[in-house]
């Protein structure tokens, strides 16, 4: 059977209503594997990883960390796809929010704007799950990158996106919290950086 309707049967089993997901633990895993397939593999694994996450929660790192190498893929398509799935980790585990905020943090490097634009968008999301881990991801790259257009980026994404966020989520709480993250990071900013991160 060729590899592409073989990861259709495994969801079509794991999707079935009729079957208890758990009792298919070789099909997710099948599924898990397949991100070291090839491209059509890859992107179908990208959605279908975090689909089933929830029923296989002894799977669940094992699951993103495939999930985490389709996001390294050296195919920007992948990449993007595997991005664009991220919050349903986030959803099913607050636990993952500031491991995968700093991933996405550290991709703000990326010099396709298509997949900045998901990068940012997919921290909007996980930033409405958890926004607490999701800045302490985002300003663990600001405190700690060598790479000036790390810091740079994430600045600027703090500085031009954290506004939007809904009241009901900047909270004091989480606005205070912003404050002393910015406290922690100033010393270890040069002179635009900081006056970048001022306005926060």
């Amino acid at each position: 059977m060729d590899k592409i309707d073989k990861l259709y049967q495994n969801y079509d089993i794991l999707a079935d209503s009729k079957n208890k997901p758990s009792e298919h633990e070789a099909e997710y895993l099948e599924i898990i594997e397949s991100v070291k397939g090839k491209t059509n593999e890859k992107m179908l694994a990208c959605q279908f990883i975090p689909r089933f996450l929830k029923e296989f929660p002894d799977l669940a790192s094992a699951a993103l960390d495939a999930q985490l190498d389709l996001v390294e893929d050296e195919d920007v398509s992948i990449r993007k796809h595997a991005v664009k799935h991220l919050p349903a980790f986030c959803k099913e585990s607050k636990a993952c929010v500031a491991k995968i905020s700093d991933i996405l943090a550290q991709m703000l490097q990326t010099e396709d704007s298509a997949e900045l634009a998901t990068v940012q968008n997919t921290l909007m999301t996980i930033m409405k799950i958890d926004p607490k881990a999701t800045l302490d991801g985002i300003f663990g790259q600001i405190g700690s990158t060598d790479e000036d257009v790390i810091r740079k980026r994430a600045i600027q994404f703090l500085c031009t996106k954290f506004k939007f966020i809904p009241p009901d989520i900047a909270t004091k709480d989480v606005e205070d919290f912003v404050l002393e993250k910015c406290k922690k990071v100033f010393p270890e900013l040069g002179g635009e950086d900081f006056l970048n991160l001022m306005p926060l």
